[in-house]
């Protein structure tokens, strides 16, 4: 959201009547453009986080340039436009997870191994759930891919790789890899969570600073109608240098030395079980009612645009 409307705001900016437009060709050296890049980009907006000050400075300096512009307010309170958004935020202190097998139980570490997605996760819950792993996830129906034949998933959290095959062109596999396309295909096969493992080889920032920022509050549209992954109950991320656990055979009393590794390769599901504490040990919050914030609006009168 944030990036999109940042988006907008610049292209607004640009906007100019076709007099400003000729008076300034004869001398464009990309000086007042790149004003608004370095203002926007400066870190003083400290990164025009939704609902931060940064942001606020951000909107006002665009609409100062709307007014500028000659165009007129079509907001609902001048340029300005409220948009409700719900907060997010785990609380750790409060939360766990785990991987039971065997009657052995391996708690998991937020910072080293694996952290509860803000984004993926909605509401406090209380979730044991068997494991499965599906590959990349995905159904590419114009491929005649479909990692999840075959699968009992109901009432199972999946563990994907990121990514995709390397033969499915760029475009689908974008496509594929939404949060809301991937649920389409895991929600109606009876998955009640997920579990993403990061590809290393792709990886453009290091599980160290990702963990860092776990904790920073999501905030999404308010409106149910975005919610684009309806039914998930738990969303993980997982740490690719953690991720062998997940398919490591526990002992049991009976046989204290581990399968081959050969067996163990052809493990679809994992041998553990995975476990989320109940409330009030994992929470989250939510802004009641939800937070109120402003988007920029503007017309353009057709006497401003080249037609």
């Amino acid at each position: 959201m944030r990036n999109m409307l940042s988006a907008i705001l610049i292209l607004a900016c640009a906007i100019s009547s076709p007099a400003q437009q000729n008076s300034a060709a004869s001398h464009f050296d990309g000086n007042s453009w790149w004003a608004h890049v370095k203002f926007l980009a400066d870190d003083s907006l400290e990164g025009r986080d939704t609902g931060s000050e940064g942001l606020r400075k951000a909107q006002a300096y665009a609409v100062e340039q709307l007014q500028r512009a000659g165009l007129e307010p079509a907001g609902a309170n001048g340029f300005y436009q409220p948009v409700r958004f719900n907060q997010y935020e785990v609380d750790e202190a409060k939360s766990s997870l785990a991987l039971v097998a065997n009657g052995q139980v391996k708690t998991l570490s937020f910072a080293d191994d694996a952290f509860i997605s803000s984004r993926a996760t909605r509401n406090s819950t209380m979730i044991s759930a068997p494991l499965v792993f599906i590959g990349y996830g995905l159904q590419i129906p114009e491929k005649n891919l479909d990692e999840l034949a075959g699968l009992d998933l109901k009432g199972k959290i999946v563990v994907y790789l990121a990514g995709s095959p390397a033969d499915i062109p760029t475009a689908l596999a974008s496509h594929y890899q939404t949060a809301g396309e991937r649920w389409k295909s895991l929600h109606a096969a009876g998955a009640i969570g997920t579990m993403n493992v990061a590809n290393p080889a792709s990886m453009d920032i290091p599980w160290s600073r990702i963990s860092v920022n776990r904790n920073h509050p999501s905030m999404d549209l308010a409106d149910a109608e975005f919610n684009e992954t309806p039914g998930q109950q738990l969303g993980v991320a997982f740490n690719p240098a953690s991720a062998e656990q997940l398919f490591a055979v526990p002992a049991t009393p009976s046989r204290k030395s581990p399968p081959s590794e050969k067996t163990a390769s052809r493990f679809r599901t994992s041998p553990w079980l995975f476990r989320s504490t109940p409330e009030p040990r994992f929470s989250r919050r939510r802004s009641n009612p939800p937070t109120s914030l402003p988007n920029s609006r503007a017309l353009i009168p057709l006497s401003k645009m080249n037609l």
